[in-house]
Parts: C-alpha cells; sequence; structure tokens
C-alpha cells in the first residue's frame, strides 16, 4: 500500500512493501520529480533499504551453525510487507517484525523505517534490534535511485557528482558520467572524506544532496549508459569473501537487544 506526506515543498510517497521510497516531487508549478520510477524496463526498484546484509552474497548464499541459507542481493528486508506503525502529518514510520526460521534468516528481529519531511529535505531513519538469544550479524545501508537528469531535455552526460572534498578520482571534487562509467557495476569509495556527495545538473543548479558523513562505504551506481537514474548510496558494510555474515567489512554482531541504526539524509535543490 502507497502512504504520502506533504509540506508545501516536498511530496512524499513510500511503499510499505519493503517500506520503500516510491516518489519524491518537489512541489511548485509544476511539480518535480526527483526519484527514478522503475519505468522503461530497466531497473525496477526505485529506493530499496539494504538490510540484513549489503551487496551481494558470494554464491548467493551464507552459512550459520553449519547451515546454508541462500539469499539474493541486498538482504531480504527490501521484498517483504512492512507494517505502518504511525503517521504524522510529516512522517511514516514502518516496522518489520521478523520471527527466526529456518529457510531464510535464522535470527529475529524488528526492522523500525521512519521517513519524514522538513522543507526540502527529506530523512530516512532506520533501526534494527536483535530479538534472538544469541548475537545477529548485521549490515544496513541505503540504496536511493535519482533521476538523472532531472530537467526534460538534457542528458545524463549533462549531470556530474559532485564531492564535498577533492577526493574523486583524479583529485578533483567532479566526478563525470559518461555513458560507460557503470558498465563494469557500482564504483565503491571507502572511507571517504566527504561528508556530501551531490548529482549537480551542469547550467541549471539544480542538484540533489546526500549526506555521507559516518558512513564507510558510499557507492556509485547505474545502469550501463545510465537510463535516466543514478544512485548515490551509503552503506555501512559492504560484501566480502567467504559465507560467514559477521566477517563481511563493516558487519556488526549484534548482541541480543542491541540495534544498528542509520539515517539516509537528502536534500533537494530543484
Amino acid at each position: 500500500m502507497l502512504y504520502t506526506v506533504e509540506n508545501g515543498s516536498l511530496r512524499v510517497t513510500v511503499n510499505s512493501h519493503g517500506a520503500e521510497l516510491w516518489a519524491v516531487e518537489a512541489l511548485g508549478e509544476p511539480p518535480t520529480d526527483c526519484l527514478w520510477d522503475g519505468s522503461g524496463g530497466h531497473w525496477p526498484r526505485r529506493a530499496p533499504l539494504c538490510f540484513p546484509w549489503c551487496g551481494r552474497l558470494e554464491g548467493d548464499w551464507f552459512e550459520h551453525a553449519g547451515k546454508r541459507y541462500p539469499g539474493g542481493g541486498h538482504g531480504f528486508a527490501r521484498d517483504m510487507e512492512h507494517t505502518l506503525a504511525s503517521q504524522t502529518p510529516e512522517s511514516l514510520t514502518f516496522r518489520l517484525d521478523w520471527q527466526a526460521e529456518g529457510k531464510r534468516w535464522p535470527w529475529s528481529f524488528t526492522l523500525e523505517t521512519r521517513h519524514s519531511i522538513s522543507g526540502r529535505t527529506l530523512k530516512c531513519e532506520c533501526s534494527a534490534v536483535n530479538r534472538s538469544e544469541e548475537p545477529m550479524p548485521a549490515q544496513l545501508g541505503f540504496h536511493p535511485a535519482f533521476r538523472c537528469p532531472i530537467t526534460p531535455g538534457l542528458t545524463a552526460q549533462d549531470c556530474f557528482v559532485r564531492f564535498e572534498k577533492p577526493e574523486a578520482p583524479g583529485g578533483t571534487d567532479i566526478f563525470p558520467l559518461p555513458p560507460e562509467v557503470f558498465d563494469n557495476d557500482s564504483i565503491c569509495f571507502e572511507r571517504p572524506q566527504s561528508r556530501w556527495f551531490r548529482l549537480e545538473e551542469r547550467g541549471t543548479g539544480r542538484y540533489v544532496q546526500v549526506d555521507t558523513e559516518g558512513f564507510p562505504f558510499v557507492l556509485l551506481w547505474s545502469q550501463p549508459k545510465i537510463p535516466g537514474f543514478v544512485c548515490i548510496e551509503p552503506w555501512l558494510g559492504y560484501p566480502g569473501p567467504g559465507h560467514d555474515l559477521a566477517g563481511r567489512p563493516g558487519a556488526r554482531l549484534l548482541a541480543p537487544g542491541e540495534s544498528i541504526s542509520a539515517a539516509l539524509k537528502v536534500s533537494f535543490e530543484v
């Protein structure tokens, strides 16, 4: 089910399936769509959560207590129905209560996701609590896809990603977006010093800014030829070799009752 909040500056729609951001419109005449809409037969998702792991598993499985468990990319919370726990005029909070089972994930947890708006800033706060009686491995990340370009008539090559600090390849603050840049999948920046990455348009002054402070991994991704979107993805964890989830880079081993949390903050100057 889709739920919407707005504040005069932003209109945000969230799908209870995955607690996924479904649309972000900067209000004006006319409104400006800022989030990828999953169209064109390219990438059908829009802004999925990455939990309880980020990225793919080696061989598409992990092991616990001598048993193999199958798993695809970015965990499975994005594929589950979440319950609307509370709603205010400017926020939506969803909850996923998972009971340990022997087919997909052998630990119990509660995942809460709160989407809120203030002016033209969107904040998505996620927190997961281990409800099991044994330690649970966990990673958490965000995978939002933004329209590229935002302005009709432009192309992705009229856009670029700006870093707060000059740590893009070549020692500049500009990461260009030629058509082939994502031919070999995503590009990861480990422990960036920049507190934000911006997807900008040349000549229009429009940009989408993602706060990245505190995230050890920030990924840029689109499909080859950049078919209308670019993802800026702050992650707490990253894939690694082997099948032990606790051994993956950035993984946390949560004690019973312990939580992992992170927040995605996005500002829209469009």
